[in-house]
């Protein structure tokens, strides 16, 4: 008989509102997902449970009812590989209960936390006000604290602005059309903003190879290409000075890209140097979902959204990727398994 401490397995530990309730959940428990998306949507944890004898249908659920009506409870998992010679866990993060649903038959009760609650007042109070002699860090950190909320910062590039208003505006849609505008992604995850420049996040070095073939360990996978409309060669951005009528512009060029076409963008720059530098900004958005390719593998907590990997021997899909969105699912039938869907970085390589 073989020693059940000794076998290669992942375990998930569940916490609810501080509490490690791991133990209590474990007989009900089918299943838990951890969706960790790059940028712009925000993240989500769902816990799956069987209800056969209708426990938390009848009693508990009218719980968990109520504090999900209330506010601010939290919960958060981690998935621990043992036994794999490394072993590594993935923590969650606390998420934010946001909804509870039941289905049947059979029975079964999920659990749904979010990063950041849509009913959140960051996300649906509408806000006018005159945000003058701001960086972009000032305002996100601003926004955040008022919100509850700490912030990261991860760009070299700051824009200032001398005055840009807010018209009846949530404050994560001015924030996100700030960022979009700059060419700067933007990321709500465990109890923050995280602003960052993507081409940093590119240039880090892949965490796995994958080869077409046997030893590229993935269990299933899809290529695809995007249309021809959503792919250019190069972005020129210029500005035109009212005051002294000087034209200034700057273009950057991907010389993975053949289309031979231009994205042209009017935009508020300095110099030359900004609008080149705004330019690759602003292609990277255009051309980022060009090339997609999603892969299954066994559970591999390494695999996180924002992470770079190379894919080689798939002929045009060859090249560096990052990945967008990463789920992290651990099933009471089939094991722990991770999704990867990722873009190629612009310049591909």
């Amino acid at each position: 008989m073989s020693d059940y401490k000794n076998t290669r397995r992942t375990e998930a530990e569940v916490t609810f509102d501080g509490v490690d309730i791991t133990k209590s959940i474990k007989p009900y428990l089918l299943s838990i997902t951890y969706t960790d998306n790059e940028e712009g949507e925000t993240d989500d944890l769902q816990i799956k449970i069987q209800d056969r004898e209708g426990d938390w249908l009848q009693s508990w659920l009218d719980q968990v009812i109520d504090a999900a009506a209330g506010a601010g409870l939290k919960f958060s998992a981690a998935f621990t590989q043992k036994n794999w010679g490394n072993d590594s866990a993935l923590p969650t993060g606390d998420f934010e209960l946001d909804s509870v649903s039941a289905a049947g038959p059979p029975s079964t009760v999920t659990i749904k936390g979010t990063s950041l609650s849509f009913s959140a007042p960051i996300r649906q109070t509408k806000k006018s006000k005159a945000w003058e002699s701001y960086t972009l860090s000032g305002i996100a950190n601003e926004i955040a604290g008022a919100n509850g909320l700490s912030c990261m910062f991860e760009s070299a590039n700051d824009p200032f602005y001398e005055r840009v208003e807010q018209r009846k505006t949530s404050d994560s849609a001015f924030l996100a059309k700030l960022c979009k505008d700059a060419g700067i992604s933007l990321k709500a995850t465990d109890g923050q903003l995280v602003l960052f420049d993507q081409s940093k996040y590119e240039a880090q070095p892949p965490v796995r190879t994958i080869k077409r073939g046997k030893e590229g360990g993935y269990i299933s996978y899809s290529l695809s290409v995007g249309s021809a409309d959503q792919q250019y060669s190069s972005c020129r951005v210029s500005y035109t000075d009212p005051g002294s009528g000087k034209c200034i512009e700057g273009t950057y060029s991907d010389d993975s890209e053949k289309t031979g076409q231009c994205l042209e963008v009017s935009a508020k720059v300095a110099n030359a140097g900004e609008a080149k530098a705004l330019a690759e900004k602003r292609l990277r958005l255009h051309n980022k979902l060009t090339r997609l390719v999603t892969f299954t593998f066994p559970g591999t907590p390494a695999l996180v959204a924002g992470v770079t990997v190379q894919l080689e021997d798939w002929g045009g899909w060859d090249g560096k990727y990052i990945v967008k969105q990463a789920v992290h699912a651990v099933s009471s039938t089939g094991g722990y398994t991770t999704k990867i869907t990722a873009r190629r970085c612009l310049g591909g390589y």
